[in-house]
């Protein structure tokens, strides 16, 4: 690893790395690619007889600056295995990684990167401002400058008031919240997070959920891999499927949800809508329709329709995800071939 790129000590799991460059700043802000990823190719060897497996093959995608981006796949896909390699943490057989234009092995790039993996471990008998601390010295951050950066990454994710407890008294949680922060000492430009909500409850889920899209918001690139569909579909902006050590489909999210059924649950007097909705599909359950509508323009006007009518909308959900279905249909195929 380059001198300018910490990683906790053997059996940490948590690598973090110093703040970006300038030169890193200013090819995001001059729209160069925050990663190009191209023909990635990673082998093991595995068995008694040490017989090659295919980890990925010719993975390849590019990630827009200030932007999530969703790694979307099985257990087994290739996920960690492409982070990995992006990292350098294993090094690919064949093909070519760049971050902000610059080699991935460049320790300029590395110091614009913060991950988190997916199973972090950190010393619970530290406090998380101890913990944090610790990571600062690995980054060889001032000690005039240590202090205050720490309180502003424990603000970010909503920590200030549990720095003084012992990890060991963290939930779950709050675990993944203060390893998003040890993450963003460095003020890094690019997160990459494998699997940062794996295991939350719905509160730590929503928890980290808000923290991304706060990063986002302040021009920060997410490169976010998860198995679980709706964590991407609230998230990402482009997303990439990989099944089997491939790359099988990659798609903005902005066009997959033109084709996305949502369902209106509403209230309207008998016959008072058959004009209106007769190019839906309607059930009846009791004084309740369930109309569902494709896509978001169709969806806002159906809306604008039940309040002309005054008609009571009870709920909107996702009747069926275009991301769900075309992962559904990815796997189908896998398990076919």
């Amino acid at each position: 690893m380059a001198t300018n790129q910490t990683v906790a000590e053997p059996g940490a799991g948590t690598a973090c790395m110093a703040g970006p460059a300038p030169a890193i700043h200013a090819a995001s802000r001059h729209g160069c690619a925050a990663l190009e990823v191209v023909d990635l190719t990673r082998d093991y060897r595995t068995g008694f007889r040490r017989r090659r497996q295919r980890g990925i093959a010719g993975v390849s995608f590019t990630v827009a600056p200030g932007c999530i981006f969703g790694l979307l796949g099985h257990n087994g896909a290739g996920k960690t295995t492409t982070i990995n390699c992006i990292l350098d943490l294993v090094h690919a057989r064949a093909g070519r990684v760049r971050i902000f234009g610059r080699e991935h092995t460049d320790p300029a790039a590395r110091a614009a990167i913060g991950y988190l993996p997916e199973r972090p471990y950190f010393f619970e008998h530290l406090s998380g401002r101890e913990l944090l601390r610790f990571y600062a010295d690995l980054l060889h951050i001032r000690r005039p400058e240590r202090e205050k950066r720490i309180d502003e990454v424990l603000a970010v994710v909503k920590l200030e008031s549990a720095a003084a407890v012992r990890l060991r008294k963290y939930s779950k949680g709050m675990l993944q919240r203060i390893g998003l922060a040890q993450a963003l000492l460095g003020d890094p430009d690019l997160l990459i997070l494998d699997e940062p909500m794996s295991g939350l409850d719905p509160v730590g889920r929503r928890q980290v959920r808000e923290l991304l899209q706060g990063l986002r918001d302040r021009g920060k690139t997410v490169i976010l891999s998860s198995h679980i569909v709706p964590d991407i579909e609230m998230l990402a902006d482009e997303v990439a499927i990989l099944r089997q050590g491939h790359l099988v489909a990659q798609h903005r999210m902005a066009d997959l949800n033109r084709t996305t059924i949502y369902e209106v649950q509403l209230v309207a007097p008998r016959g008072a809508g058959s004009g209106i909705l007769e190019d839906h599909i309607v059930r009846r359950h009791g004084e309740v329709l369930h109309v569902q509508t494709a896509g978001v323009a169709d969806l806002a006007r159906l809306l604008a329709r039940c309040t002309e009518q005054q008609w009571k909308v009870l709920g909107v959900g996702t009747h069926r995800s275009a991301l769900e279905e075309l992962f559904v249909d990815q796997a189908e195929q896998g398990r076919g071939s």
